[in-house]
């Protein structure tokens, strides 16, 4: 059904059917005062995409999902960082939640999903000490099929 759709309405009207399940579960939540103030956002928010989908750059292709390479591989950097910024996140909130004297369960749990993440990123992306590549896609992967 995505592909008869035109690349430039895919994220736009996505936002919309996310955006009207958000304010039905906010209207039956809060009551009809809620849509004051999500209804600019959930409005604004697939105009300014589509708008911004329509520019020739890099973002505009990411809204797209019509990437090259150097895109693809910006968008790989970009969460790169993402996840680099919330682990530290994760990690300092740990500790104030610690100095604090609070509940410590819910921080544990992202602590665990990042050490657990860091893992299997590793483990995934590794070379062997032969120099063959084992990431997926090489040759040599373990995630390849081996007939």
């Amino acid at each position: 059904m995505m592909r008869s759709i035109p690349p430039r309405l895919r994220a736009p009207l996505m936002m919309i059917v996310f955006g009207a399940v958000f304010a039905a579960a906010a209207v039956a939540g809060y009551g009809w005062g809620s849509l004051l103030h999500l209804g600019p956002v959930i409005i604004a928010g697939p105009v300014v995409y589509y708008v911004w989908g329509g520019r020739n750059s890099d973002s505009a292709a990411m809204i797209r999902q019509q990437l090259d390479e150097r895109q693809a591989y910006r968008g790989l950097k970009i969460q790169a960082v993402v996840g680099r910024i919330m682990s530290i996140g994760a990690c300092v909130a740990y500790l104030a939640a610690w100095a604090a004297k609070a509940t410590l369960w819910p921080f544990e749990i992202f602590l665990a999903l990042f050490a657990a993440a860091l893992v299997a990123g590793w483990v995934i992306t590794r070379e062997r000490g032969d120099g063959r590549d084992d990431s997926p896609g090489s040759p040599h992967s373990w995630l390849t099929s081996r007939q």
